[in-house]
């Protein structure tokens, strides 16, 4: 090996040894499986990477047009000094790319490239001529993924920043929950400027996924076949014998992945393991996928997406991620709300969240403006949140409040407008000559946070119902404010938020345009829907979810059918009405126009975006996605001239019309109207809500029906028998408290634009050929036509009773 060559040995406990275990354990498992590492001996990569040269293996390809294109803004967001490190380099053909971008950006760097094959690290580092790298230091890591795992979290290491590489979409070759635990692992060890990019492979073709991975030269398959002779070398003898055996591969539809198995050719009994003739033993996965799969990834291992690089066809991103600084709440049905009160990490997730709107986004010297007008200033809100859940702590536990004691006075209750007479306001606390001290409200606010830990980590939060209900008023009250003042925030002049990736609108534009479909109609059938929850105020028991006064109780309204389109509209469809209708001067207040000024922001301040829809008894539209002909399309001199206002500072609309539209219910009545519909009733939005569930369920059970088919209570999927789950739940021994069922009010809001994943809207126009259900909406807000009024059962809670009434 050349003495100048830089290559460390970071192997700790997995060897060869640790593999043959697995193999030994993993064929007696039912399904039978092999590890995938078989696959990667010295041969195994050689052989590997003559399959990367192959035409039909596109994913290569597909990466390096990519990397080719983009490397030089990924460059541009990699500083100086830092660690680059890949993880599985190969040969080093497709990184290559990026640190000649990095070359020439003049970026000083340490590459290293990490490998279990210490010959194919000696091998491609030798290739590299150091003739053409001045900034960029090469380096090699002898080791598996925990080795190098371990490695960047040494202290030498762990000080400078990181950008962790994944190429060649080699997350997908693990199983969904293995993919986002091991992102998860490398996700935790990440600090506030480091950075994650990710390969992944979208393609949806099953017919062009099955060739890539079995090619027409049968390399992909020698490949597959040398991972037995690497088992026989493990275990020491012939027990694997390859005549014995033939690979099978196969394109999932269902899962979108490929499955790469070994096929038993007869009756087989190696070792007392018994392989029938025909039966599958899988090998490797290789999973497929599109933006929202990825996100639900990503989501699920504390990552947050920023940057977005896609090939011009939609078969290969490049995802360029960060920490999530933090998960606001768990996103699965059976998650939420587990326990009777929030908990003190789920508090703490909240804290982190607020400070970092109201301390870092939040410029200082606007602390002590209003960011609307008839609103409090900005550091009212400080002060309000601790004040508000002290005093209903203070009420549950009949304690004494928090000291000072006087903040009650000025933080109990905002300045809140008349929703019919905007210009006057119902009753608010007295309003202070001078504010407090940012640093005495902060005090004051630690103390409170004290208070919640204290009860949060004691058996009154698990025993007393009055204090239950007060940590959720306190936490679902900060969560909600949290939401408002970013939006009034926003339309002021904020700072970027520490910590994510800055967004590249102009990709993530050009990307919802390529996924772009038409905005469809769909019938809405007649039903009863569900409304409210039973949560009453004197009963402790039984356990149930928390519910606020206008929400309760649980009632069926019967709703009528009627037609809605898939999506909420976007900011292109109302640009069209603007300009449609002569109202260029009449922007939302989350628009500002750089060619007048004077029109900026002169709608409401009330926001989002909502669905047009029509019963199915009123005239057919005369417009369809705020089109007359079909052809319409806005002035590019009006998207060059107007802006959106997003925590990133002003983004041009053409980068944004993919995005949900946010402007005010009048705003968006009469683009409905225009579009030919109008805003749905909230019972409306319930309807729509319950009839996607529906349509998922369906889904599902179709996907079932195709997967597997069942013979006397047992399932045979490509001769791997499987036995089904019970349909019902045991419950015990019947001893246990029974748990509220978390689907009657909850669901799966996993790949939603929910808890600060993004810090903006996020596009809808990929979703015009389904119905969006809760929390699809792209992140906003949704306005119904239905007014706040009182109806039969509605009592004001004891705990709060000024919220609603």
């Amino acid at each position: 090996m050349d003495s100048n060559l830089n290559i460390i040995d970071i192997r700790g406990d997995l060897d060869e040894d640790f593999v043959r275990k697995e193999l030994v354990s993993m064929i007696r498992e039912d399904p039978k499986r092999m590890p995938t590492l078989l696959l990667y001996d010295e041969k195994g990569l050689r052989l590997f990477e003559e399959v990367t040269y192959l035409d039909q293996y596109y994913l290569t390809n597909n990466e390096l047009r990519l990397l080719e294109d983009c490397a030089v803004t990924i460059a541009s967001r990699i500083p100086s000094g830092s660690i680059v490190l890949e993880l599985g380099s190969g040969n080093l053909r497709k990184v290559n790319v990026l640190l000649k971008a990095l070359e020439k950006a003049g970026k000083a760097v340490d590459y290293y490239a990490l490998d279990l094959s210490l010959q194919e690290l000696d091998r491609t580092l030798r290739q590299v001529n150091p003739s053409e790298f001045e900034h960029v230091r090469f380096h090699g890591l002898h080791g598996t993924y925990d080795d190098g795992l371990a490695w960047i979290q040494k202290p030498k290491n762990a000080k400078r920043t990181k950008c962790i590489l994944s190429l060649g979409s080699s997350v997908g070759n693990y199983l969904p929950d293995d993919a986002a635990a091991f992102l998860g692992s490398w996700s935790k060890i990440l600090g506030e400027e480091d950075r994650m990019l990710i390969g992944l492979d979208a393609t949806q073709d099953p017919n062009k996924i099955f060739h890539a991975y079995n090619d027409r030269e049968g390399v992909t398959h020698k490949f597959i076949m040398n991972g037995l002779d690497h088992a026989n070398l493990l275990l020491g003898k012939d027990s694997f014998q390859p005549s014995d055996w033939e690979v099978f591969g196969r394109a999932n539809e269902e899962e979108n992945c490929h499955q790469a198995f070994y096929r038993a050719k007869k009756d087989i009994c190696i070792d007392s393991v018994s392989f029938r003739c025909g039966e599958l033993v899988q090998v490797e996965s290789s999973y497929k996928f599109d933006p929202a799969r990825a996100t639900k990834l990503f989501e699920t291992a504390g990552l947050a997406q920023g940057a977005l690089f896609g090939s011009a066809d939609g078969q290969h991103y490049l995802h360029m991620l960060s920490r999530a600084p933090f998960q606001l709440s768990p996103v699965g049905a059976d998650q939420y709300a587990p326990t009777p009160a929030p908990t003190l990490a789920e508090w703490e997730q909240l804290w982190a969240c607020w400070d970092q709107v109201t301390l870092q986004v939040t410029p200082a010297e606007t602390l002590n403006t209003k960011p609307i007008d008839l609103r409090n200033e900005v550091i009212f809100y400080l002060g309000h949140i601790p004040t508000f859940v002290d005093i209903h702590l203070a009420r549950a536990t009949k304690g004494d409040p928090t000291e000072p004691a006087h903040f009650r006075d000025i933080f109990e209750r905002g300045i809140d407008p008349d929703v019919d007479e905007p210009t006057r306001c119902h009753a608010h606390s007295l309003i202070p000559a001078t504010w407090p001290e940012l640093k005495d409200i902060l005090v004051f606010q630690q103390k409170v946070r004290e208070r919640v830990a204290r009860l949060c980590t004691s058996d009154t939060s698990l025993t007393n119902p009055e204090v239950e209900r007060a940590l959720w008023l306190g936490f679902e009250h900060e969560a909600m404010h949290l939401e408002t003042l970013l939006y009034m925030l926003v339309q002021g002049e904020v700072r970027p938020p520490s910590g994510p990736v800055r967004p590249d609108f102009s990709e993530l534009a050009k990307d919802a345009k390529l996924r772009s479909v038409e905005n469809e109609w769909f019938n809405i059938p007649e039903t009863t829907v569900d409304v409210g929850l039973d949560d009453p105020d004197d009963q402790p028991d039984p356990p149930r979810y928390f519910g606020w006064d206008n929400e309760k109780p649980s009632r069926q309204v019967r709703v009528h059918a009627f037609q809605s389109k898939a999506r909420p509209i976007t900011n292109q469809e109302y640009s069209q009405y603007l300009l449609a209708c002569e109202k260029t001067s009449e922007l939302p207040m989350t628009w500002r126009s750089s060619h007048n000024p004077s029109c900026n922001g002169t709608g409401s301040h009330s926001s989002t975006g909502g669905i047009s829809n029509r019963n199915n008894t009123e005239t057919p539209i005369k417009h369809t996605n705020g089109t007359t002909d079909g052809k319409f399309q806005a002035e590019p001199k009006f998207y060059s001239d107007t802006s959106v206002k997003t925590v990133y500072g002003l983004v041009p609309l053409s980068q944004v019309l993919s995005w949900p539209v946010v402007a005010s219910y009048t705003e968006l009545e009469g683009c409905a109207r225009w579009m030919g519909g109008r805003i749905p009733t909230s019972d409306e939005i319930l309807s729509i809500y319950s009839h996607v569930e529906y349509l998922k369920s369906l889904e599902v059970e179709k996907v079932l029906s195709r997967k597997i088919s069942a013979v006397n209570g047992h399932l045979s999927n490509e001769g791997v028998e499987e036995t089904p789950p019970s349909s019902v739940a045991s419950l015990g021994d019947g001893c246990a408290s029974p748990s509220p069922d978390p689907s009657k009010h909850f669901v799966d809001l996993s790949g939603c634009n929910v808890g600060f994943q993004h810090w903006h809207p996020t596009e809808v126009t990929s979703s015009g050929n389904r119905l969006c259900g809760r929390g699809e909406t792209g992140g906003v807000w949704e306005w119904t036509s239905s007014v706040l009024e009182n109806y039969d059962g509605f009592t004001p809670m004891p705990l709060y009773p000024g919220y609603t009434s």
